[in-house]
């Protein structure tokens, strides 16, 4: 591509080059040469926020701006070297902030590149938000359970446990400040045990827990958790909210922690002097924090003289529905729960080491396993286990390093039973091949009944003998197999479009369309159908599929079929639409039209009402738009009277 482009630099206007060669791009692409923006494409300066317009021509440094605060001057460093050919490639993560206020993750990879003594730099980016979103969430949920578990092994008392889940729970969510605060029960109160970063004479040693004026005692009688972003904008009490207020607090979270049976063991409050976004993983992390939590509270608060850590922790484990066990540096077995204890190959595990436990290829391998958690972190995997009945149980299993003061590290691991949830899946599975193969005999039986039927139909209508009365029969039994025919057809297509994932290639929207036109004749072949229409041949592409033919015939078949007038008119008008993004198609007829309220759940439902009016016709419509990453709506054709007819409107992601 380097040595194309070099060449059409050589003899073109820049920005045109680029345009061609990039604009489609299923990734960023930036171009910078001298410092100034070159080209940019519409992919990169929508994900950050900075219109084409305004990019070309600026400063680098303008384009690291909208870079995460920490980024910046390294980036800027980055990219100087590149220039000074100090590298010739670099590649890194890079964290910005969309239009929109969201974060977006994009790697960047740079090249330099020499056109005719013109020094380029050019960078392709791909969002990888989703993939450091997922890391972060799984990295958060796994630092969760470690906290648990540290906090069910500590031998310190119920105060610095407390202060120390705090402070984890602080540094994993990003925030500043907090308190947990326990329930005594005799006196009705909220009780601060522990407080992070916080003036201690600046809040309540008690709270009541008929308080209305205190956000922790709402939280407690209500047992539901509560998110502030902003406590400016909150539509909380001015009173509840004084408080957060006076000491600088701009975004907070009170969560309940609540105990076996369902009763309040006390609220953790974790908040922010700066407005930050709280989103579901904020909630992962808290309900699995504060569910656990609540056990070992529970453990430690009924009996503090029990300072062996193990038993804390075994109190805790034996409660988990699933395998949980302790080894040390060496994998040698320290602890394991109740729940293993009833697993192959032995009950004896502990003191043992992998060695004595399993067969030596798999003792080699689980060794080697255990030392990457001590190195690398945390790991999670699926693995099958026999247990003792000779059934196949499968368990997701994680794995975590549990780092100690002065001494060995240990490690930790638990397993949930997935077994019926694989299972299920297995089933559903299957159900589903059942049901294709089912609808496959059913098509194929039907379909020939039906043509023996329309047969003797077509050779009972030759007879020019025939009574009107019963030609009429024959007539109207004929087109009901001819619906008959279509539903199946549609039914089948339905079931084919919804089996997997589209294999989408380069279409002509124009060839399907005219098929569709010819085919929708044939259906009809006592009604003149006109079909006026602005598309040619080659005038767009588009990624579609051969359903894209089942579309435009469904929507001009259900055209023709509510046209009550013999001779049926339609328009079919296409543009490009915002910038190129979109195709646009409107199909025009002159039929009875919708009425509002039909409008409004015709691809939304399926209601006998909706059934009568569209069939499976236009749902199989919208859902292989939807496949295509489209769209579709219905208007009036004149506005404001629904009896002139109806504007169907399809959006098409254009460009191959």
């Amino acid at each position: 591509m380097y040595d194309e482009m070099t060449r059409a630099l050589k003899s073109n206007d820049e920005c045109e080059i680029f345009k061609m060669f990039f604009e489609a791009s299923p990734q960023g692409v930036i171009i910078v040469r001298d410092r100034k923006i070159e080209y940019i494409n519409k992919w990169l300066s929508n994900k950050v926020g900075i219109p084409y317009d305004m990019a070309i021509g600026q400063d680098v440094s303008d384009l690291a701006s909208v870079l995460a605060e920490d980024q910046r001057e390294e980036a800027l460093q980055r990219f100087t070297n590149l220039m000074e050919k100090h590298h010739q490639v670099d590649q890194d993560r890079y964290s910005f902030t969309s239009k929109d206020g969201e974060t977006v993750i994009l790697e960047i990879t740079a090249n330099t590149l020499d056109i005719s003594g013109k020094k380029y730099i050019i960078a392709y980016a791909s969002d990888m938000t989703k993939d450091e979103m997922s890391k972060k969430t799984i990295a958060q949920e796994r630092k969760a359970y470690s906290i648990i578990a540290e906090a069910a092994l500590s031998t310190e008392n119920l105060s610095q446990v407390c202060k120390d889940v705090l402070q984890e729970l602080i540094d994993t969510l990003d925030f500043e400040v907090g308190t947990i605060r326990l329930f005594v029960e005799e006196s009705n109160s909220l009780e601060l045990i522990a407080s992070v970063n916080l003036d201690t004479t600046s809040i309540a040693d008690s709270v009541s827990v008929d308080d209305s004026t205190y956000l922790v005692a709402r939280t407690a009688r209500t047992l539901e958790p509560l998110f502030v972003e902003d406590v400016t904008k909150s539509s909380e009490s001015i009173d509840r909210m004084s408080r957060a207020i006076s000491i600088g607090i701009k975004t907070l979270i009170f969560w309940p922690i609540i105990g076996a049976d369902r009763s309040l063991v006390g609220v953790i409050n974790i908040a922010s002097r700066k407005v930050r976004p709280l989103t579901q993983d904020h909630r992962i992390v808290f309900a699995t924090i504060a569910g656990m939590f609540g056990t070992v509270l529970e453990r430690k608060r009924t009996d503090e003289q029990l300072k062996d850590s193990q038993e804390q922790f075994k109190a805790f484990a034996d409660n988990m529905p699933g395998p949980v066990y302790i080894k040390d540096h060496d994998s040698r077995v320290v602890f394991i729960n109740h729940y293993m204890k009833n697993m192959p190959p032995r009950t004896d595990w502990e003191g043992l080491k992998n060695i004595d436990l399993f067969r030596q290829d798999r003792a080699a391998m689980l060794t080697e396993e255990d030392q990457k958690v001590l190195v690398r972190g945390p790991i999670d995997r699926i693995q099958e286990v026999r247990d003792r009945d000779g059934k196949i149980k499968i368990f997701r299993t994680h794995k975590f390093p549990i780092f100690r003061d002065g001494k060995p590290p240990l490690i930790g691991g638990f397993s949930l039973d997935i077994t019926e949830r694989i299972e299920a899946q297995k089933q559903r599975e299957e159900a589903l091949a059942r049901a294709e193969w089912a609808t496959d005999l059913m098509a194929h039986d039907l379909n020939n009944m039906h043509q023996g039927i329309m047969a003797s139909l077509e050779l009972i209508l030759e007879d020019e003998y025939l009574p009107d009365r019963l030609r009429i029969m024959a007539e109207n039994a004929l087109m009901q197999v001819n619906r008959s025919v279509s539903l199946i057809s549609n039914v089948k297509k339905f079931s084919l479009v919804n089996q997997s994932a589209p294999a989408l290639e380069k279409t002509d929207p124009a060839n399907s369309l005219f098929v569709a036109i010819e085919t929708v004749k044939q259906s009809f072949p006592n009604r003149p159908i006109t079909v006026k229409t602005n598309i040619e041949r080659g005038s767009y592409c588009i990624m579609a599929d051969d359903f894209l033919q089942d579309v435009f015939y469904n929507l001009l078949h259900n055209a023709v079929k509510f046209t009550a007038s013999k001779d049926v008119y339609i328009e079919v008008n296409t543009e490009v639409i915002n910038d190129g993004e979109f195709l646009k198609m409107e199909f025009l007829d002159w039929g009875d039209g919708i009425d509002d309220h039909t409008k409004e759940r015709l691809f939304t439902g399926m209601s006998d009402h909706i059934r009568r009016i569209s069939g499976v016709g236009l749902t199989l419509v919208k859902q292989i738009i939807d496949n295509y990453r489209g769209s579709i709506r219905i208007e009036n054709r004149v506005k404001g009277d629904h009896s002139k007819g109806s504007r169907f409107i399809v959006l098409l992601p254009h460009g191959c």
